[in-house]
Protein backbone atom coordinates (compact mmCIF):
# COMPACT_ATOMS: atom_id res chain seq x y z
CA UNK A 1 0.00 0.00 0.00
CA UNK A 2 1.47 3.67 -1.21
CA UNK A 3 2.50 5.79 2.17
CA UNK A 4 -0.68 7.93 2.66
CA UNK A 5 1.40 10.50 5.65
CA UNK A 6 3.02 12.33 2.69
CA UNK A 7 -0.46 13.28 0.92
CA UNK A 8 -2.19 14.03 4.34
CA UNK A 9 0.27 16.62 5.46
CA UNK A 10 0.65 18.43 2.41
CA UNK A 11 -2.66 18.97 2.75
CA UNK A 12 -2.86 19.77 6.28
CA UNK A 13 0.14 22.53 5.44
CA UNK A 14 -1.89 23.86 2.52
CA UNK A 15 -5.17 24.46 4.49
CA UNK A 16 -2.55 25.83 7.22
CA UNK A 17 -1.04 27.97 4.69
CA UNK A 18 -5.23 29.45 3.44
CA UNK A 19 -6.07 30.35 6.88
CA UNK A 20 -3.06 32.87 6.70
CA UNK A 21 -1.23 30.96 9.90
CA UNK A 22 2.03 30.18 8.59
CA UNK A 23 3.67 30.08 4.87
CA UNK A 24 5.41 26.90 5.28
CA UNK A 25 7.19 27.41 1.41
CA UNK A 26 8.53 31.28 2.52
CA UNK A 27 11.93 31.68 1.60
CA UNK A 28 12.69 34.46 3.70
CA UNK A 29 12.93 34.91 7.79
CA UNK A 30 10.61 37.92 8.28
CA UNK A 31 9.57 38.41 11.46
CA UNK A 32 6.60 35.97 12.72
CA UNK A 33 4.49 36.66 16.34
CA UNK A 34 5.55 33.52 17.91
CA UNK A 35 3.29 34.14 21.21
CA UNK A 36 0.24 34.18 18.43
CA UNK A 37 1.97 30.77 16.68
CA UNK A 38 0.46 28.03 17.22
CA UNK A 39 -2.72 28.15 17.87
CA UNK A 40 -4.12 24.57 17.37
CA UNK A 41 -2.52 20.97 17.08
CA UNK A 42 -3.49 21.46 13.18
CA UNK A 43 -1.33 24.95 12.72
CA UNK A 44 1.51 22.97 14.89
CA UNK A 45 1.09 19.76 12.49
CA UNK A 46 1.59 22.03 9.40
CA UNK A 47 4.41 23.99 10.52
CA UNK A 48 6.52 20.79 11.37
CA UNK A 49 5.25 19.10 8.07
CA UNK A 50 7.13 22.72 6.42
CA UNK A 51 10.49 21.72 8.26
CA UNK A 52 10.22 18.50 7.20
CA UNK A 53 9.44 19.65 3.59
CA UNK A 54 12.56 21.30 3.39
CA UNK A 55 14.66 17.86 3.69
CA UNK A 56 12.20 16.72 0.83
CA UNK A 57 13.88 19.34 -1.12
CA UNK A 58 16.99 19.15 -0.10
CA UNK A 59 18.36 16.12 0.29
CA UNK A 60 16.80 14.80 -2.41
CA UNK A 61 15.11 16.44 -5.03
CA UNK A 62 12.82 16.85 -7.87
CA UNK A 63 15.32 16.87 -10.09
CA UNK A 64 18.70 15.01 -8.53
CA UNK A 65 20.83 17.99 -9.64
CA UNK A 66 22.08 19.84 -6.96
CA UNK A 67 20.88 17.86 -4.07
CA UNK A 68 22.34 16.27 -0.67
CA UNK A 69 22.05 12.51 -1.33
CA UNK A 70 23.84 12.52 -5.01
CA UNK A 71 26.65 15.30 -3.59
CA UNK A 72 27.03 11.95 -1.11
CA UNK A 73 27.34 9.28 -3.94
CA UNK A 74 28.37 10.86 -6.96
CA UNK A 75 32.07 12.06 -5.94
CA UNK A 76 32.71 8.21 -4.88
CA UNK A 77 33.14 5.07 -6.47
CA UNK A 78 29.15 3.87 -6.66
CA UNK A 79 28.37 6.28 -9.21
CA UNK A 80 29.77 8.21 -12.33
CA UNK A 81 27.38 10.36 -14.55
CA UNK A 82 27.85 10.76 -18.52
CA UNK A 83 26.65 14.38 -18.28
CA UNK A 84 28.11 17.87 -18.38
CA UNK A 85 27.88 20.77 -16.39
CA UNK A 86 27.47 20.32 -11.95
CA UNK A 87 26.67 16.46 -12.34
CA UNK A 88 30.86 16.34 -14.23
CA UNK A 89 31.91 18.91 -11.65
CA UNK A 90 30.69 16.48 -8.53
CA UNK A 91 32.10 13.41 -10.30
CA UNK A 92 35.29 14.83 -11.66
CA UNK A 93 36.26 16.44 -7.98
CA UNK A 94 36.05 20.06 -9.86
CA UNK A 95 34.56 22.00 -7.90
CA UNK A 96 36.03 25.25 -6.99
CA UNK A 97 35.65 28.24 -4.29
CA UNK A 98 33.72 30.08 -6.77
CA UNK A 99 31.76 27.51 -8.54
CA UNK A 100 30.24 24.86 -6.61
CA UNK A 101 26.57 25.06 -7.41
CA UNK A 102 25.43 21.63 -5.82
CA UNK A 103 26.91 22.37 -2.23
CA UNK A 104 25.73 26.33 -2.16
CA UNK A 105 22.30 24.54 -3.02
CA UNK A 106 22.09 22.30 -0.24
CA UNK A 107 24.40 24.70 2.29
CA UNK A 108 21.39 27.56 2.39
CA UNK A 109 18.64 25.01 2.22
CA UNK A 110 20.17 22.71 5.02
CA UNK A 111 20.35 26.19 7.14
CA UNK A 112 16.86 27.40 6.15
CA UNK A 113 15.95 23.83 8.05
CA UNK A 114 17.70 24.46 11.11
CA UNK A 115 16.05 28.06 11.45
CA UNK A 116 12.62 26.82 10.52
CA UNK A 117 12.86 24.69 13.21
CA UNK A 118 14.22 26.67 15.49
CA UNK A 119 11.86 29.15 14.80
CA UNK A 120 8.90 26.95 15.87
CA UNK A 121 10.60 25.71 18.69
CA UNK A 122 10.48 29.30 20.18
CA UNK A 123 6.96 29.46 18.87
CA UNK A 124 6.18 25.78 20.32
CA UNK A 125 7.47 27.12 23.98
CA UNK A 126 5.02 29.81 24.35
CA UNK A 127 2.01 28.08 22.92
CA UNK A 128 -1.20 27.07 24.64
CA UNK A 129 -1.13 23.32 23.31
CA UNK A 130 -1.86 19.81 24.97
CA UNK A 131 1.39 18.53 27.11
CA UNK A 132 1.63 15.60 25.50
CA UNK A 133 1.46 16.97 22.26
CA UNK A 134 3.92 19.85 22.95
CA UNK A 135 6.52 17.50 24.29
CA UNK A 136 6.36 15.24 21.37
CA UNK A 137 6.68 18.00 19.16
CA UNK A 138 9.32 19.60 20.57
CA UNK A 139 11.41 16.37 21.04
CA UNK A 140 10.78 15.81 16.83
CA UNK A 141 11.95 19.16 16.32
CA UNK A 142 15.12 19.29 17.92
CA UNK A 143 15.98 16.01 16.30
CA UNK A 144 15.34 17.42 13.15
CA UNK A 145 17.06 20.04 13.28
CA UNK A 146 20.05 18.16 14.49
CA UNK A 147 19.51 16.03 11.01
CA UNK A 148 20.06 19.31 9.03
CA UNK A 149 23.44 19.83 11.40
CA UNK A 150 24.39 16.72 11.05
CA UNK A 151 24.33 17.33 6.75
CA UNK A 152 25.61 20.74 7.11
CA UNK A 153 29.03 18.89 9.00
CA UNK A 154 29.02 16.12 7.07
CA UNK A 155 30.02 18.81 3.95
CA UNK A 156 31.23 21.32 5.39
CA UNK A 157 32.90 20.84 8.71
CA UNK A 158 31.20 22.77 11.67
CA UNK A 159 29.84 26.06 10.42
CA UNK A 160 27.28 28.24 12.52
CA UNK A 161 24.14 27.48 12.46
CA UNK A 162 20.69 29.91 13.81
CA UNK A 163 19.98 28.03 17.17
CA UNK A 164 18.78 31.07 18.75
CA UNK A 165 15.31 32.46 18.43
CA UNK A 166 15.72 36.31 18.53
CA UNK A 167 18.00 35.94 14.99
CA UNK A 168 16.15 33.21 13.71
CA UNK A 169 12.64 35.39 13.96
CA UNK A 170 13.87 38.44 12.53
CA UNK A 171 16.11 38.76 10.14
CA UNK A 172 17.13 42.82 10.61
CA UNK A 173 19.50 40.91 13.81
CA UNK A 174 23.02 41.13 13.23
CA UNK A 175 24.44 37.73 12.97
CA UNK A 176 27.90 37.41 12.28
CA UNK A 177 29.59 34.48 14.11
CA UNK A 178 33.19 32.78 14.17
CA UNK A 179 32.53 29.14 13.22
CA UNK A 180 32.16 26.20 15.95
CA UNK A 181 34.82 24.08 16.83
CA UNK A 182 33.94 20.25 15.85
CA UNK A 183 33.88 19.64 19.76
CA UNK A 184 31.05 22.51 20.24
CA UNK A 185 29.22 21.64 16.96
CA UNK A 186 29.13 17.35 18.24
CA UNK A 187 28.46 18.12 21.68
CA UNK A 188 25.42 20.12 20.48
CA UNK A 189 23.86 17.88 18.08
CA UNK A 190 24.59 15.08 20.80
CA UNK A 191 22.70 16.99 23.45
CA UNK A 192 19.89 17.89 21.25
CA UNK A 193 19.27 14.05 19.94
CA UNK A 194 20.46 12.73 24.21
CA UNK A 195 17.82 15.36 25.88
CA UNK A 196 14.84 14.20 23.43
CA UNK A 197 14.56 10.78 21.95
CA UNK A 198 13.00 9.27 24.51
CA UNK A 199 9.79 11.94 24.27
CA UNK A 200 9.03 10.26 20.43
CA UNK A 201 6.99 7.14 19.76
CA UNK A 202 9.05 3.96 19.59
CA UNK A 203 6.51 2.71 16.61
CA UNK A 204 4.61 5.72 14.81
CA UNK A 205 1.28 5.54 14.03
CA UNK A 206 0.69 5.35 10.15
CA UNK A 207 -0.34 8.83 9.81
CA UNK A 208 3.47 9.74 11.78
CA UNK A 209 4.94 7.63 9.21
CA UNK A 210 8.15 9.68 8.26
CA UNK A 211 8.31 11.36 11.66
CA UNK A 212 10.99 10.89 13.32
CA UNK A 213 11.05 8.07 16.09
CA UNK A 214 12.82 6.84 18.87
CA UNK A 215 14.73 4.70 16.43
CA UNK A 216 15.28 6.91 13.77
CA UNK A 217 16.61 9.55 16.55
CA UNK A 218 19.05 7.02 17.72
CA UNK A 219 20.20 6.12 14.00
CA UNK A 220 21.61 9.85 13.37
CA UNK A 221 23.02 9.64 17.00
CA UNK A 222 24.77 6.21 15.86
CA UNK A 223 25.68 8.49 12.58
CA UNK A 224 27.14 10.91 14.38
CA UNK A 225 29.36 8.83 16.43
CA UNK A 226 30.48 6.87 13.69
CA UNK A 227 31.71 9.96 11.96
CA UNK A 228 33.43 11.45 15.35
CA UNK A 229 35.13 8.05 15.28
CA UNK A 230 33.92 7.00 18.48
CA UNK A 231 33.22 3.34 17.85
CA UNK A 232 32.24 2.68 21.58
CA UNK A 233 29.83 4.95 21.71
CA UNK A 234 28.58 3.77 18.15
CA UNK A 235 28.12 0.35 19.96
CA UNK A 236 26.04 1.51 22.86
CA UNK A 237 23.74 2.88 20.69
CA UNK A 238 23.26 0.59 18.01
CA UNK A 239 22.44 -1.86 21.02
CA UNK A 240 19.76 0.50 22.11
CA UNK A 241 18.05 0.94 18.61
CA UNK A 242 18.81 -3.04 18.43
CA UNK A 243 17.12 -3.26 21.63
CA UNK A 244 13.73 -1.27 21.27
CA UNK A 245 12.87 -4.64 19.46
CA UNK A 246 11.06 -2.46 16.40
CA UNK A 247 13.45 -3.21 13.62
CA UNK A 248 14.22 -7.07 11.50
CA UNK A 249 16.14 -7.57 7.94
CA UNK A 250 13.39 -8.03 5.47
CA UNK A 251 13.67 -11.45 4.24
CA UNK A 252 13.89 -10.38 0.36
CA UNK A 253 16.28 -7.19 -0.52
CA UNK A 254 13.98 -6.10 -3.13
CA UNK A 255 11.10 -5.96 -0.90
CA UNK A 256 13.10 -3.16 1.54
CA UNK A 257 12.40 -0.40 -1.78
CA UNK A 258 9.11 -1.84 -3.29
CA UNK A 259 6.72 0.97 -3.18
CA UNK A 260 3.97 -1.43 -2.30
CA UNK A 261 5.68 -2.51 0.81
CA UNK A 262 6.11 1.16 2.29
CA UNK A 263 4.60 2.08 5.60
CA UNK A 264 4.50 0.67 9.01
CA UNK A 265 4.87 -2.83 8.17
CA UNK A 266 8.73 -1.84 6.76
CA UNK A 267 10.23 -3.27 9.57
CA UNK A 268 13.73 -2.49 7.84
CA UNK A 269 13.22 0.71 7.38
CA UNK A 270 13.99 3.38 10.13
CA UNK A 271 13.55 6.86 8.52
CA UNK A 272 12.16 7.87 5.39
CA UNK A 273 11.60 11.21 3.09
CA UNK A 274 8.06 10.73 1.65
CA UNK A 275 7.90 11.60 -1.35
CA UNK A 276 4.63 12.46 -3.31
CA UNK A 277 3.16 12.68 -7.29
CA UNK A 278 0.37 14.52 -6.61
CA UNK A 279 3.09 17.63 -5.75
CA UNK A 280 5.60 17.99 -8.12
CA UNK A 281 7.62 19.99 -5.87
CA UNK A 282 7.80 16.32 -3.64
CA UNK A 283 8.47 14.04 -6.54
CA UNK A 284 11.59 13.10 -7.71
CA UNK A 285 13.24 11.36 -11.45
CA UNK A 286 15.46 8.96 -10.07
CA UNK A 287 14.40 6.08 -12.58
CA UNK A 288 14.93 9.13 -15.33
CA UNK A 289 18.09 9.85 -14.21
CA UNK A 290 19.30 5.75 -13.84
CA UNK A 291 17.46 3.46 -16.72
CA UNK A 292 19.47 3.28 -19.76
CA UNK A 293 18.06 5.30 -22.18
CA UNK A 294 20.23 3.57 -25.37
CA UNK A 295 19.47 1.13 -26.52
CA UNK A 296 15.87 2.17 -24.35
CA UNK A 297 14.88 0.27 -21.71
CA UNK A 298 11.24 -1.67 -21.91
CA UNK A 299 8.39 -1.84 -20.24
CA UNK A 300 8.25 0.77 -18.00
CA UNK A 301 5.70 2.70 -16.54
CA UNK A 302 8.17 6.23 -17.67
CA UNK A 303 7.62 8.73 -20.27
CA UNK A 304 11.10 10.16 -20.09
CA UNK A 305 14.15 8.86 -19.42
CA UNK A 306 17.68 10.56 -19.24
CA UNK A 307 19.83 8.49 -18.23
CA UNK A 308 22.73 9.93 -16.89
CA UNK A 309 23.79 8.29 -13.74
CA UNK A 310 25.10 4.70 -13.43
CA UNK A 311 26.94 2.76 -11.16
CA UNK A 312 30.58 2.10 -12.55
CA UNK A 313 31.49 -1.29 -13.40
CA UNK A 314 34.39 -1.65 -11.23
CA UNK A 315 32.04 -1.31 -8.21
CA UNK A 316 29.39 -3.79 -9.89
CA UNK A 317 32.29 -5.91 -9.77
CA UNK A 318 32.53 -6.13 -6.07
CA UNK A 319 28.89 -8.75 -5.82
CA UNK A 320 29.15 -12.09 -6.28
CA UNK A 321 27.75 -13.78 -9.07
CA UNK A 322 24.74 -15.28 -7.46
CA UNK A 323 24.19 -12.27 -5.07
CA UNK A 324 20.57 -11.28 -5.43
CA UNK A 325 21.37 -7.53 -4.74
CA UNK A 326 22.12 -7.58 -7.97
CA UNK A 327 18.61 -8.04 -8.87
CA UNK A 328 18.05 -4.89 -8.38
CA UNK A 329 21.28 -3.04 -10.27
CA UNK A 330 20.66 -3.54 -14.51
CA UNK A 331 23.01 -4.98 -16.54
CA UNK A 332 20.98 -7.21 -18.76
CA UNK A 333 17.45 -5.92 -19.73
CA UNK A 334 14.73 -6.13 -23.01
CA UNK A 335 14.78 -2.92 -24.70
CA UNK A 336 11.53 -1.48 -26.73
CA UNK A 337 12.45 -3.41 -29.38
CA UNK A 338 12.27 -6.50 -27.94
CA UNK A 339 16.14 -7.61 -28.38
CA UNK A 340 18.17 -8.41 -25.15
CA UNK A 341 20.65 -5.64 -24.11
CA UNK A 342 24.04 -6.75 -22.18
CA UNK A 343 24.59 -2.94 -21.33
CA UNK A 344 28.42 -3.95 -20.83
CA UNK A 345 28.99 -4.63 -24.38
CA UNK A 346 26.74 -1.19 -24.94
CA UNK A 347 29.05 1.40 -27.07
CA UNK A 348 27.68 4.60 -25.87
CA UNK A 349 28.33 7.76 -23.99
CA UNK A 350 25.59 7.04 -21.69
CA UNK A 351 26.50 3.17 -20.81
CA UNK A 352 29.73 4.26 -18.36
CA UNK A 353 28.17 1.42 -16.05
CA UNK A 354 25.33 -0.47 -14.78
CA UNK A 355 21.83 1.07 -13.67
CA UNK A 356 21.14 1.00 -9.70
CA UNK A 357 17.66 0.87 -9.61
CA UNK A 358 16.86 0.13 -6.01
CA UNK A 359 13.70 0.90 -5.73
CA UNK A 360 10.59 -0.67 -8.03
CA UNK A 361 9.18 1.57 -10.26
CA UNK A 362 5.93 3.77 -9.19
CA UNK A 363 2.80 3.04 -11.37
CA UNK A 364 1.08 6.43 -10.57
CA UNK A 365 4.36 7.84 -12.12
CA UNK A 366 4.02 11.28 -13.70
CA UNK A 367 6.18 12.01 -16.31
CA UNK A 368 9.40 11.23 -15.37
CA UNK A 369 8.87 11.53 -11.73
CA UNK A 370 8.12 9.07 -8.86
CA UNK A 371 6.46 8.62 -5.80
CA UNK A 372 9.03 6.15 -3.70
CA UNK A 373 9.60 7.25 -0.33
CA UNK A 374 13.61 7.29 0.02
CA UNK A 375 14.58 5.76 3.02
CA UNK A 376 17.55 7.11 4.72
CA UNK A 377 18.41 5.51 7.24
CA UNK A 378 17.46 1.27 7.89
CA UNK A 379 18.59 -1.47 10.22
CA UNK A 380 21.00 -3.40 7.92
CA UNK A 381 22.69 0.00 8.76
CA UNK A 382 22.96 -0.43 12.33
CA UNK A 383 23.69 -3.78 11.94
CA UNK A 384 27.12 -2.96 9.73
CA UNK A 385 27.60 -0.67 11.79
CA UNK A 386 28.05 -2.60 15.25
CA UNK A 387 30.37 -4.73 13.35
CA UNK A 388 32.62 -2.40 12.28
CA UNK A 389 32.51 -0.46 16.14
CA UNK A 390 33.31 -3.66 17.28
CA UNK A 391 36.12 -4.38 15.23
CA UNK A 392 37.59 -1.11 15.69
CA UNK A 393 37.42 -1.84 19.55
CA UNK A 394 38.22 -5.03 19.48
CA UNK A 395 39.32 -6.87 16.34
CA UNK A 396 36.89 -9.63 14.52
CA UNK A 397 34.76 -11.89 16.97
CA UNK A 398 32.30 -14.44 16.31
CA UNK A 399 29.60 -11.53 16.97
CA UNK A 400 30.74 -9.40 14.51
CA UNK A 401 30.93 -11.59 11.96
CA UNK A 402 27.47 -13.23 12.09
CA UNK A 403 26.11 -9.81 11.56
CA UNK A 404 27.88 -9.29 8.72
CA UNK A 405 26.99 -12.84 7.80
CA UNK A 406 23.49 -12.18 8.55
CA UNK A 407 23.40 -9.32 5.59
CA UNK A 408 24.98 -11.69 3.16
CA UNK A 409 22.74 -14.18 4.22
CA UNK A 410 19.32 -12.90 3.21
CA UNK A 411 21.35 -12.44 -0.61
CA UNK A 412 22.68 -15.57 -0.72
CA UNK A 413 25.95 -13.97 -0.91
CA UNK A 414 29.06 -16.85 0.73
CA UNK A 415 29.02 -16.48 4.19
CA UNK A 416 32.43 -15.34 5.58
CA UNK A 417 34.18 -16.81 9.07
CA UNK A 418 35.98 -15.67 11.43
CA UNK A 419 39.13 -16.68 10.68
CA UNK A 420 39.82 -15.57 7.40
CA UNK A 421 39.95 -12.20 8.71
CA UNK A 422 42.18 -9.50 11.60
CA UNK A 423 41.33 -6.85 12.40
CA UNK A 424 42.35 -4.51 8.95
CA UNK A 425 41.23 -6.73 6.63
CA UNK A 426 37.65 -6.84 8.46
CA UNK A 427 37.74 -3.32 8.14
CA UNK A 428 38.07 -3.19 4.71
CA UNK A 429 35.79 -5.94 4.19
CA UNK A 430 33.34 -4.10 6.30
CA UNK A 431 33.49 -1.11 4.12
CA UNK A 432 33.21 -2.96 0.76
CA UNK A 433 29.44 -4.69 2.41
CA UNK A 434 28.52 -0.98 3.07
CA UNK A 435 29.26 -0.30 -0.08
CA UNK A 436 27.48 -3.72 -1.31
CA UNK A 437 24.00 -3.62 0.96
CA UNK A 438 23.85 0.54 0.97
CA UNK A 439 24.80 1.08 -2.38
CA UNK A 440 22.88 5.03 -3.63
CA UNK A 441 21.50 5.41 -0.18
CA UNK A 442 23.65 8.39 0.79
CA UNK A 443 26.38 6.81 2.88
CA UNK A 444 29.15 6.20 0.75
CA UNK A 445 31.17 9.58 0.90
CA UNK A 446 30.99 9.61 4.37
CA UNK A 447 31.88 6.34 4.50
CA UNK A 448 34.98 6.62 2.36
CA UNK A 449 36.11 9.58 4.61
CA UNK A 450 35.75 7.64 7.51
CA UNK A 451 38.05 4.66 6.50
CA UNK A 452 40.43 7.38 4.59
CA UNK A 453 39.93 6.33 1.55
CA UNK A 454 37.68 9.17 -0.36
CA UNK A 455 40.44 10.48 -1.48
CA UNK A 456 42.54 7.97 -2.55
CA UNK A 457 39.46 6.04 -4.63
CA UNK A 458 39.00 9.48 -6.55
CA UNK A 459 42.72 9.79 -7.44
CA UNK A 460 42.76 5.76 -8.33
CA UNK A 461 39.35 6.36 -10.71
CA UNK A 462 42.12 9.22 -12.13
CA UNK A 463 40.69 12.35 -10.34
CA UNK A 464 42.81 15.28 -10.01
CA UNK A 465 41.38 15.01 -5.82
CA UNK A 466 43.45 17.04 -3.58
CA UNK A 467 43.18 16.41 0.75
CA UNK A 468 40.89 19.61 1.44
CA UNK A 469 38.24 18.21 -1.17
CA UNK A 470 36.92 15.90 1.84
CA UNK A 471 35.31 19.16 2.37
CA UNK A 472 33.17 21.32 0.20
CA UNK A 473 33.74 25.08 0.00
CA UNK A 474 31.92 27.11 2.33
CA UNK A 475 29.87 29.37 -0.17
CA UNK A 476 30.93 33.05 -1.13
CA UNK A 477 27.60 34.08 -0.59
CA UNK A 478 27.57 33.12 3.02
CA UNK A 479 31.19 34.61 3.39
CA UNK A 480 30.33 38.10 1.84
CA UNK A 481 27.43 38.43 4.24
CA UNK A 482 29.75 37.07 7.60
CA UNK A 483 33.37 38.43 7.56
CA UNK A 484 33.65 36.09 10.66
CA UNK A 485 32.73 33.19 8.87
CA UNK A 486 35.89 31.72 7.34
CA UNK A 487 36.86 29.26 4.55
CA UNK A 488 37.88 25.82 4.07
CA UNK A 489 41.54 25.29 3.90
CA UNK A 490 42.24 25.10 0.65
CA UNK A 491 39.79 26.92 -0.56
CA UNK A 492 40.93 30.39 0.39
CA UNK A 493 41.93 31.93 -3.07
Amino acid sequence: MKNKFIKYILSVAVASCLTGCFDLDHEEFYNIDADGFPTTEADLDASIVGVYNTLADSYIQTGMDNCGAVLNMLPTDEMNTSWEHTWRQQDRFLWTANDCTAPENVYFKYQRGVTKATRIIDALEKANIAEAKKTKSMAELRVLRALYMHLLHSLFGPIPVVTDPAVANDVSVEWKPSRPTEEEMLSYMIKEIEESYQDLPVIPSSADWGHFTQGAALTLLMKIYMGAKQFDKVNQVADKIIGLGAYDLLPDYKAIFDINNEGVGNKEAIFVIGQTTSNPKYAWTWFACVMPSSPLYGGTYLKTIWGGLKMPWAFYDKYEEQDKRLETIVRYYTDTDGNKVDYRQVDHPKATGAAPMKYSEDPEQKGERQSNDFIMFRYADVLLAKAEAMNELNGPSAESVELVNKIRRRVNATEIKLADFNKDTFRDFILDERGRELYCEGHRRDDLIRHGKYIDYARKDGMDAKDYHVLFPIPQKALNENSNLKQNPGYEN
